[in-house]
């Protein structure tokens, strides 16, 4: 309710933006889905709002490692999509694994990039997660508020990313690669200097020992391959392509269906 009073009545909520602000970041939070869901849609919907950038801006610290924490898979998503399995290409492939895939919107917000969805980057095959979910409503958030925010949101997240990035637990570390890609296009401008060390960390990625950090890389290095063939190719090009044509012929075969 409160999601579409902001739709509709915006200004019997601004005396209270704060408390609201503070509630929903509680609620993005809480360990059932369904509430957490609905709470993460808030900030889709305040991003798109004229009030966002000053009524979020001191919100920024909590809400943004609230947002990465939800993006990352949990146990029965993983097991859904088969996370623990490397190798299946001896498998015979379903039907609809070599169906033709066509556009669809997983959501009202049709206009976010979809990191899961078989249009982007192959990763979610299983019709139980082809549906709006909290990873995915936190990742378009992360992507509106970029585009809200730009450079500005970096000081918050650049710490967050050093420390996801490099984590020993796998599930963590694909969570960072996807909050990555998210930011590709909000906060290009303040990224440009950081990508000739996260580019040849990326690549390295697409050999990574999970699937789904290979996958979700896929997706991620597709959101800064504008500037990568704006670099010397032998630079960055050639080694990425190298990698893509194997993940092409990856024993994994959701990622060799991937989008690359």
């Amino acid at each position: 309710a409160i999601v579409m009073l902001l739709e509709v009545r915006l200004d019997r909520l601004v005396p209270q933006m704060n408390n609201i602000i503070d509630y929903m970041l509680l609620r993005t939070q809480d360990p059932d889905e369904g509430v957490s869901l609905e709470a993460c849609e808030f900030w889709l919907s305040l991003a798109e709002q004229s009030i966002c950038r000053e009524a979020l801006q001191p919100h920024l610290p909590r809400l943004v490692p609230v947002l990465v924490r939800s993006m990352k898979y949990n146990e029965i998503d993983i097991i859904l999509l088969k996370g623990d399995v490397e190798e299946d290409e001896m498998v015979p492939d379903r039907e609809e694994d070599i169906r033709p895939r066509f556009h669809r919107s997983r959501s009202h917000h049709a206009g976010n990039q979809d990191p899961d969805s078989d249009d982007e980057d192959g990763g979610d095959d299983e019709s139980s997660l082809s549906d709006w979910n909290l990873r995915k409503c936190a990742a378009a958030a992360l992507d509106v508020l970029a585009n809200v925010f730009g450079v500005d949101l970096l000081p918050v997240l650049l710490p967050i990313l050093k420390e996801t990035l490099f984590h020993a637990e796998w599930e963590i570390k694909e969570s960072g690669i996807l909050a990555l890609g998210a930011i590709g296009e909000g906060c290009m401008g303040g990224m440009v200097e950081h990508l000739s060390d996260l580019v040849p960390f990326l690549i390295n990625c697409l050999s990574d020992k999970k699937a789904l950090v290979r996958s979700i890389t896929c997706w991620t290095l597709s959101r800064y391959s504008h500037w990568v063939v704006g670099q010397p190719h032998d630079q960055f090009l050639k080694p990425l392509m190298t990698e893509l044509l194997k993940r092409i012929l990856d024993t994994n075969k959701q990622i060799g269906r991937a989008h690359v």
